[in-house]
């Protein structure tokens, strides 16, 4: 084995690997996406592994098997013999920084391929513009300093393409990379013998101009990639670090989480994010998990309760005893989903990929065959050697090279500036490509802020007055909508340190100093608990709802009926795309009740809503959908479903982790950007798609020329020139902003459409 490879391994648990039958590690040293398929096919072909799976955005790959006797240094064998190192999962910051380290490395190839290229372009322009320049002395100097300036770029900007390009040819599995290689070393070999012969006619353009557009596609991939990290360290900063430990006497100590082993006490105050997974042993409280499961209304915990790490204790401190080492917590398992999850490649690159995996063999054995057949007709040497190079030139992908990154980067400006921000050509073109678009409900279709919506037995203004005196300093959803409820009645209540509210597990006690007189707030059963005789409702609550009582002196006064407020543009943007013939659905960790509420509010059937739902939960019915599937959604608890969604899509005003997670980001217009965002990148794929067809027509149609020998290689450069302009020119399409009624089924085939006055 590979000493290098053996010393890897020796970092992991053999043991735990064996017995898990699975092997998720790190991959140092991948390049591309392309290098990853490698690295996935090398993996798969290995004898006793059942599936294989690598990640570029992630920097990981995983492993299956079903044979206990299975030996995994196989794989890390075969990874290391490719030049990749292989170590255990990394923590997100040195993840972050050797991805920053990768992009600074190729901003700096870039500038190289951009100055130096652009006066071999010049060069190179002025050649083909005046042609009768390359017949003179002149006309040799031009080119020759058109060859000397492209030098840096074809070697040193160059140079990772090389290197990957071998490495997939030892795997088998020769691609863009590769190809790449070979159409750039093909031009400047031809460059340089036109040079030595004393002629002008080169073709160093075409290989200064694939470097610097492959050099650009690499960074939007590194972007990619980084967006994903961020995304895991997002999840975990919404998590504290640090917990207060109980020692035998029930003193507490802070330290970090990742010291505190199973079976140890930790105190959670009110108001403090839990940072544990545990049971409750002492206390009994309120808890807030939007974080986890995305549920709008509190939860009573007890003894006996499980918790994780992620929720909010918000009425009374808790000592919760630990049952999850640090690293196995269910905010981790989801962080190490998101990684297996994140980077999937996109279609249309896939089939990049695969033209140019074709295209590799093909166009050496064309070139071959064509040499010799010259050779034996002709006799002369140099005439087979240039229709041989000419071959290569020609079949080099050039222009499918500039088909995905100068379309998506056109698209992507454009977007942008109507308030649509697409992370990567993947997720645009699952987007476009969806049958299935499913919703979170809180936050996503609704505001995820509880609002006063009617009250019961007294007066508005005179319950909200007894309960926002109540609830003031009170961290708690509730407490903030009875807030807002009475700032909007013009009710401005004051905290008095001498009267600060009692908060308890289900409810609020607070007394005036001042009269004499005892407010309680809270639910039902906990004021009858209090002895306050509560009558029972004379109407049932509307759906979607919960109720708050009031009593004032152990007599009952009213309720307040609260409910999560519905997004304003959320049903026309479901139906909108329910009737452009995708599937449509909600998906959420709130209550049945509730989310049947809202699903009737936006238009959408009872077997359409799934309520209840974890994170992990969210991703099975993702996988059950029709795909491509989009998520929408807004919360740090649907980072996973954002993670493993075709296309993860984050409304506007989403979480940090949220934001991290998806693919495309709603930064303006609310629901109906998911639309405007569905049509523009509808419009973006039909233009790749044109893209490709045409590179592909100029690749073949060219080449067959070529090998008869009918044009000569300077109107093949032309021609493959033209190639490029023409993906150029098609993409510009992309940069006119258009409105969403400018984007009608007869415009762009992409189906019914909203008004949207502020999309341009």
């Amino acid at each position: 084995m590979n000493p290098t490879a053996m010393a890897d391994l020796g970092e992991l648990d053999l043991t735990s690997v064996r017995r898990a039958r699975r092997l998720v590690v790190s991959i140092e040293g991948m390049w591309c996406a392309g290098c990853a398929m490698a690295v996935e096919r090398i993996i798969a072909r290995t004898p006793g592994v059942t599936f294989a799976s690598t990640s570029f955005a992630g920097g990981s790959a995983m492993a299956r098997w079903d044979r206990d006797d299975f030996d995994p240094t196989l794989i890390v064998e075969r990874i290391a013999r490719l030049g990749y190192r292989v170590a255990p999962l990394i923590e997100v910051d040195e993840m972050e920084r050797r991805i920053d380290e990768q992009t600074q490395a190729v901003w700096l190839r870039l500038a190289v391929a951009l100055f130096f290229g652009m006066w071999s372009m010049l060069g190179s322009l002025m050649l083909y513009i005046e042609p009768q320049l390359a017949a003179s002395t002149a006309g040799f100097w031009v080119a020759f300093g058109a060859v000397a300036a492209a030098l840096p770029v074809i070697t040193y900007a160059a140079w990772p393409f090389y290197r990957m390009g071998w490495r997939t040819l030892r795997a088998g599995l020769p691609g863009m990379d590769a190809m790449i290689s070979l159409g750039v070393l093909a031009a400047s070999t031809l460059s340089f013998w036109q040079l030595l012969q004393g002629r002008a006619e080169v073709y160093i353009d075409t290989a200064t101009m694939l470097v610097t557009f492959l050099l650009i596609g690499r960074l939007i991939e590194l972007h990619a990639r980084r967006r994903n990290s961020t995304a895991v360290a997002g999840l975990r900063q919404a998590v504290p670090e640090t917990a207060t430990r109980l020692d035998a006497e029930g003193a507490g100590k802070e330290m970090r989480v990742s010291e505190i082993q199973v079976g140890e006490r930790v105190l959670v105050r009110a108001g403090e994010r839990i940072s544990v997974d545990g049971e409750v042993v002492e206390g009994d409280s309120e808890l807030d998990r939007a974080l986890v499961t995305g549920e709008a209304l509190p939860v009573a915990v007890g003894s006996g309760s499980a918790v994780e790490a992620g929720s909010v204790n918000l009425s009374c401190q808790l000592v919760i005893a630990v049952s999850v080492p640090y690293g196995e917590r269910f905010i981790d398992r989801v962080g190490l989903r998101m990684l297996e999850l994140a980077g999937t490649k996109s279609q249309v690159a896939l089939q990049a990929e695969r033209f140019a995996r074709w295209l590799v063999p093909a166009a050496l054995c064309l070139a071959a065959l064509v040499f010799l057949w010259g050779f034996l007709a002709t006799g002369a040497f140099e005439l087979a050697a240039l229709r041989a190079l000419s071959v290569l030139v020609v079949a080099c992908p050039c222009a499918v090279g500039l088909a995905l990154p100068l379309a998506f980067a056109t698209a992507t400006a454009t977007a942008a500036r109507q308030g649509v921000l697409f992370r990567d050509p993947a997720a645009m073109e699952a987007l476009a490509d969806a049958r299935s678009v499913l919703f979170d409900k809180t936050g996503t279709l609704t505001a995820g802020a509880l609002e006063v919506v009617d009250t019961r037995g007294a007066g508005r203004h005179q319950l909200l007055t007894w309960a926002a005196q109540a609830e003031v300093g009170i961290a708690h959803p509730m407490a903030r909508a009875i807030a807002a409820a009475a700032r909007d009645d013009g009710i401005s209540p004051e905290a008095h340190p001498e009267c600060t509210p009692q908060r308890f597990s289900q409810g609020t006690r607070w007394h005036d100093a001042e009269s004499g007189a005892t407010t309680v707030v809270g639910a039902a059963a906990w004021l009858q608990q209090q002895g306050i005789q509560v009558p029972p409702p004379t109407q049932a609550l509307p759906p979607g709802t919960t109720r708050i009582e009031v009593a004032r002196d152990n007599l009952w006064m009213g309720a307040l009926i609260l409910r999560d407020r519905l997004r304003p543009d959320a049903a026309n943007a479901v139906t909108t795309l329910g009737r452009a013939g995708l599937a449509t659905g909600l998906v959420t960790g709130d209550r049945q009740e509730a989310a049947l509420a809202v699903g009737t509010a936006v238009g959408l059937a009872p077997e359409q809503v799934l309520a209840g739902c974890l994170p992990e939960n969210k991703v099975a019915a993702l996988e059950s959908a029709l795909g491509p599937v989009v998520f929408v959604g807004d919360g740090a608890n649907d980072s996973l479903a954002l993670a493993a969604a075709d296309c993860g899509i984050a409304v506007q005003d989403a979480s940090a982790p949220a934001v991290a997670s998806a693919g495309v980001v709603i930064v303006d217009g609310g629901l109906d950007g998911v639309v405007l965002a569905w049509q523009q990148a509808r419009r973006t794929l039909r233009i790749v798609r044109q893209n490709l067809a045409f590179s592909i027509i100029y690749n073949v149609g060219v080449l067959a020329f070529a090998v008869g020998g009918v044009i000569p290689p300077v109107a093949a450069a032309i021609a493959m020139l033209c190639s490029s302009l023409s993906v150029v020119a098609n993409s510009a399409r992309l940069a006119r902003a258009r409105s969403v009624q400018d984007m009608s089924p007869g415009n762009d085939g992409a189906g019914p459409t909203i008004a949207r006055s502020d999309a341009q």
